[in-house]
């Protein structure tokens, strides 16, 4: 008898410490909050592919003005609103990336917006260069933040970074020579980008909608007890719970 008491009070003491831990991380049994990543994920997947596909030639025309557009909104003010929504979940990583490209998005579509109406001067090609150089920087140093979340997400933020060195190198080039292959190379990565985003976004929404996981995003083990296994829901993993459920399965 006192077998068994002793491993009632251990599974009370087990769901007990589950629950405050769920409170204390931001999330409930029913989140406050649905899960703001698919938003975010799916407003840089398309305007960052309207935004590609001029750079890789794949539409007759300029697509960046249609870019331009989404970038007000859907790139950037969706991304934005998905950040604060992060915020609210208490993910920081989450709120700090979506905010920066929903800004990155919005501050690429005023730009854009007033050297065509003859406001501002347009950027020499040193300029450009070193605005794409920096923010593949930053995306780097999310890359440096994702080895807690899964190899989806890692990838992403790792081929984006890419992305914007290989915008950068192309800046300035004339058809023929070898920045303009290799913005053309660029765009067709850009699209490999938007489709992990896309994949992300749609892998995120159809467990929200379905309760389980439908398209595998392989999480990443915990660092530091810290994990981001889904993109818009930060955990922190208790090792000492975890032995404590192992034996519990053993003595059932």
């Amino acid at each position: 008898m006192s077998g068994k008491s002793s491993a009632s009070e251990d599974s009370i003491a087990l769901l007990a410490h589950r629950l405050q831990t769920l409170i204390d991380d931001g999330i409930k049994i029913n989140p406050a909050t649905a899960n703001p990543a698919p938003l975010g994920l799916f407003g840089f997947a398309l305007t960052t592919s309207l935004f590609t596909g001029a750079s890789a030639g794949l539409v007759e025309g300029d697509t960046t003005q249609m870019a331009m557009g989404f970038g007000f909104f859907f790139g950037g003010l969706a991304q934005f609103v998905a950040g604060i929504l992060e915020y609210q979940r208490r993910n920081t990583f989450g709120t700090v990336a979506f905010c920066t490209y929903g800004a990155f998005w919005m501050s690429l579509a005023i730009y854009t917006t007033l050297v065509a109406g003859g406001v501002y001067e347009e950027a020499p090609t040193k300029g450009s260069q070193l605005l794409l150089t920096l923010w593949g920087i930053l995306t780097f140093i999310f890359w440096l933040c994702t080895f807690h979340t899964n190899l989806v997400t890692c990838w992403l933020f790792f081929s984006l970074a890419l992305l914007f060195w290989f915008l950068a190198g192309g800046v300035g080039g004339e058809n023929g020579d070898a920045r303009s292959t290799l913005t053309k190379f660029a765009g067709g990565w850009g699209f490999m980008v938007t489709a992990t985003s896309f994949y992300a976004g749609t892998a995120a929404l159809m467990k929200d909608v379905y309760g389980k996981d439908i398209l595998p995003v392989f999480p990443l083990k915990p660092v530091n007890n810290v994990s981001l296994g889904d993109f818009g829901t930060k955990r922190i993993i208790d090792l000492e719970e975890q032995s404590l459920e192992e034996q519990n399965r053993k003595g059932s």
